[in-house]
């Protein structure tokens, strides 16, 4: 009886401390890539994490903004006709409540695909990251350092036959896991966060228009474990994505014919 007492009461505090987060926004996001020979590729990514609603939680006010801004140029070298290696650096500046953290980011990948013939169309895609953080407290004016392995399962199922025409709608899911192997001091990935410290899973509808790239429309469900006593971050997220694909070469004739 007394056993049953105590854990409930430690239950009970537990849940008590607990301070999640939930908050409901947009994830809007540009994706362009282009040929730079017969190996190499390159891609521009920018997206936007905005808070949508203010909201008042455990007494304090949470105002409507943007979270974050992310810009991220990379290269891309195709390994294999199903593997790529890359490199990319990205700049990143958090909004997050009063914390003001300018990021840049250096990484490297492996992303591998194939298709999964028992299920019809289905491409799978698995994509490996290491990723270091340097992350620079705009309050203090102080730099730090954070590292991250990342793994993303993603896949694509055409709504359509790519063999008889080369549009139409698509469906595609994927899920990433972010495991935190040192944390900096004054960042949103922080040395306070579990070693699996977040997550991100994502369902969508796209529509493949081929010259104009595609255009996808989804849900994001991002849970973020912001310290060692398990407290999350919980954000839903309509995430709209236009990505398409240029030709250098063809850009130059372009620039360059009268």
């Amino acid at each position: 009886m007394r056993f049953g007492l105590l854990l409930y009461l430690l239950l009970n505090s537990c849940l008590c401390l607990a301070q999640d987060w939930t908050f409901y926004g947009f994830f809007p996001a540009i994706s362009q890539s282009g040929n730079l020979g017969k190996k190499f590729q390159y891609n521009a990514y920018i997206s936007s994490t905005i808070d949508a609603f203010h909201q008042t939680i455990a007494e304090k006010g949470y105002p409507a903004t943007a979270l974050q801004y992310y810009l991220q140029p990379s290269l891309n070298y195709k390994l294999l006709p199903n593997v790529q290696l890359g490199v990319g650096y990205a700049y990143v500046k958090h909004n997050l409540f009063g914390l003001h953290v300018n990021e840049n980011r250096l990484w490297v990948q492996a992303v591998a695909t194939h298709d999964v013939p028992a299920l019809g169309r289905l491409k799978l895609s698995h994509r490996l990251r290491y990723e270091e953080r340097y992350p620079l407290n705009m309050k203090s004016n102080q730099w730090s350092y954070a590292t991250l392995f990342r793994y993303q399962i993603g896949a694509n199922f055409p709504l359509y036959d790519p063999k008889i025409k080369k549009t139409g709608f698509y469906a595609s899911a994927s899920n990433e896991a972010f495991l935190c192997l040192t944390g900096a001091i004054n960042s949103p990935i922080s040395s306070k966060n579990a070693f699996y410290g977040e997550n991100w899973l994502y369902g969508g509808i796209g529509y493949n228009t081929q010259k104009f790239g595609k255009i996808e429309m989804g849900y994001m469900f991002q849970n973020l474990i912001r310290n060692p006593q398990q407290d999350h971050r919980y954000l839903h997220l309509l995430q709209v994505t236009w990505a398409a694909n240029f030709d250098l070469s063809e850009l130059g004739v372009w620039l360059y014919t009268p």
